[in-house]
């Protein structure tokens, strides 16, 4: 464990209103990696707050909706976000979409996100492809890494996957999203001095008066 990786906070936005959801199960043992490697963690479960339809004005303060501001303050203090979805009829969950719609540019701009979906079957990647598009048009850097889980009802019980490979998919989609975190987000600095490089010995000198 590095200084670094102690100064990052990572994210996660749970989307399924399911209590025991699979995408929920899975959001949790990416955090509980990240928070492993030294990174402080936080989730926001969009099922425990109110937030209004977004209405297109981004800069609304929504006054009578104090889980606006919590949600941008979270996500703005936070160095990486993690975005843990089901799949509802080929996308993401429209809460997710709406919370997403409520941020802007201050916000998210230059933090580094990571995609998790959860299927009720077959694998595919098209709530996946929705984070990505939203994510860009926010300003933010998606992972290349993602994972989707299929047959979700079933792939776990009690928050333990079944399959040890997806646990070991979520556990190494973890160690991107904090590798990728200290190389984006964090100041040079904090990195550390740059490891000397040895310079090439100096070309001979040319002898004769023409090029070669």
């Amino acid at each position: 464990m590095t200084p670094v990786q102690r100064e990052l906070e990572i994210l996660g936005i749970a989307a399924s209103a399911r209590k025991d959801s699979t995408s929920g199960a899975a959001l949790d043992l990416v955090l509980a990696r990240a928070a492993e490697l030294g990174c402080r963690t936080r989730v926001f479960r969009l099922a425990e707050v109110r937030l209004p339809f977004c209405d297109g004005d981004k800069a609304a303060a929504w006054p009578g909706c104090p889980a606006v501001a919590e949600l941008r303050g979270a996500v703005t203090r936070a160095h990486g976000v993690v975005l843990a979805t089901p799949e509802y009829h080929g996308g993401m969950s429209g809460a997710l979409k709406n919370a997403l719609d409520l941020l802007d540019f201050p916000h998210t701009s230059g933090r580094v996100f990571a995609g998790i979906s959860a299927l009720g079957g077959r694998s595919n990647s098209n709530a996946l492809n929705q984070l990505r598009t939203t994510v860009r048009w926010l300003h933010g850097w998606m992972l290349p890494d993602q994972v989707a889980v299929p047959q979700g009802r079933a792939a776990h019980t009690g928050g333990r996957f079944h399959e040890p490979e997806v646990t070991a998919r979520l556990t190494a989609l973890a160690d991107s999203l904090v590798r990728a975190t200290r190389a984006l987000v964090l100041p040079p600095a904090a990195h550390g001095p740059a490891p000397e490089r040895a310079l090439p010995d100096a070309a001979p000198a040319a002898q004769g008066g023409r090029d070669a």
